[in-house]
């Protein structure tokens, strides 16, 4: 399965390390170079630096050919629900973004997000 993670902080980066251990294959963006080099040294794993948001970092991380799942757990729910738009745009099968605001979570919205 292939799984693309927005965001190397401690929930991309703990994901990242969980799923590497199953055989995944994963790929984690972030636009912090230093946090994505201790995670590719460590882990099997790919990095790719760059934003979540950018078209070309998201095709640069596969996220247009067969991404089976992303997941956008930047710090930024704006971020998160930008990328996974994107993502899903891009041809990903599954998005899922971290969110803060429990206002989404209303069943009246969710058409929106469908």
């Amino acid at each position: 399965m292939k799984i693309v993670i927005a965001g190397a902080g401690e929930v991309g980066s703990h994901l990242g390390k969980l799923l590497s251990r199953e055989e995944q294959d994963i790929v984690i963006i972030d636009p912090a170079r230093e946090k994505l080099d201790r995670l590719d040294a460590n882990y099997n794993l790919m990095t790719c630096p760059g934003s979540p948001t950018s078209f070309a970092t998201l095709s640069s991380a596969g996220v247009d050919s067969v991404c089976d799942l992303f997941i956008a757990v930047t710090p930024y729910e704006n971020t998160n629900l930008a990328s996974c738009a994107i993502a899903h745009s891009l041809g990903a099968r599954k998005t899922v973004a971290r969110i803060d605001n429990y206002e989404f979570l209303d069943k009246s919205h969710r058409p929106f997000f469908s």
